[in-house]
Formats: C-alpha cells, sequence, structure tokens
C-alpha cells in the first residue's frame, strides 16, 4: 500500500518520502489519515503550494506535507521538531540514497541537542 505513495509521487522526483503519523507509529484506527512527507526541489518554498501539488481529492486520507529541499534541510538544521520527530518516528518508503544518508547524518547531529521525554521535546 505505503510503495504506491513513491509511485504516485515521482514526477516530483524525491529527495525522501516519510510515513509519519499514527500509521508510522503503529496506532492508527479507521478515522486516521495518512501522512506523508515529501521532500523535492520541484515543490515552492510555500508549502501551502506544495499541499495543492501532491493532494489527490480522489484519496482525501493521504494527507501529503509537501516540503521544498531547502526549506527541509534549514529546518532540520534549525532544529524543527516537527522535522525531527518525522525523521525519528517515520518510516522512509523512498528516495534518494545520497540524500537520505545526509538527512541522518544531519539528524544524528542536530539530535544531540535535543532530549524528548515522551511527546515532548526539550533543549539541552
Amino acid at each position: 500500500m505505503f510503495e504506491e505513495l513513491c509511485e504516485r509521487y515521482s514526477r516530483f522526483n524525491p529527495k525522501v518520502i516519510i510515513l509519519f503519523g499514527s500509521y508510522s507509529r503503529g496506532d492508527y484506527t479507521n478515522e486516521s489519515d495518512i501522512d506523508v512527507l515529501i521532500v523535492s526541489d520541484a515543490f515552492p518554498k510555500d508549502p501551502r503550494e506544495g499541499f495543492a501539488m501532491t493532494f489527490d481529492p480522489d484519496d482525501p486520507k493521504v494527507m501529503p506535507v509537501a516540503m521544498n529541499t531547502e526549506v527541509f534541510l534549514k529546518k532540520l538544521r534549525d532544529g524543527s521538531t516537527f522535522i525531527l520527530e518525522i525523521i525519528e518516528d517515520g518510516n522512509i518508503l523512498c528516495g534518494d540514497g545520497h540524500f537520505i544518508k545526509e538527512m541522518k547524518e544531519t539528524f544524528s547531529e542536530v539530535r544531540k541537542r535535543f532530549r524528548r521525554v515522551g511527546k515532548v521535546w526539550t533543549w539541552d
């Protein structure tokens, strides 16, 4: 099922696609949406425009977060807890191996500045 998401968004040449939220944690219900982060150079810097490019009204259960690569990397380096949580708890579905390696290395360095207790992130 989730592999289909890689095919669906392949036209954007994604750097990485990450499943996050309840489906990645395994605590989803029939009411849950399917949260997916798509990082690509093809997306504008405004995430609302990226959403408009990726949301499929015929499959409203899938809720894409379409993020420009430059914006994503800046948020990661700046320690956005939203991005940190997606990387820490999410499942990488597909992407560019080199980019994924760089993302994981950056995450490891940035993650050292934070402490997580349950769902709460704090700075050390």
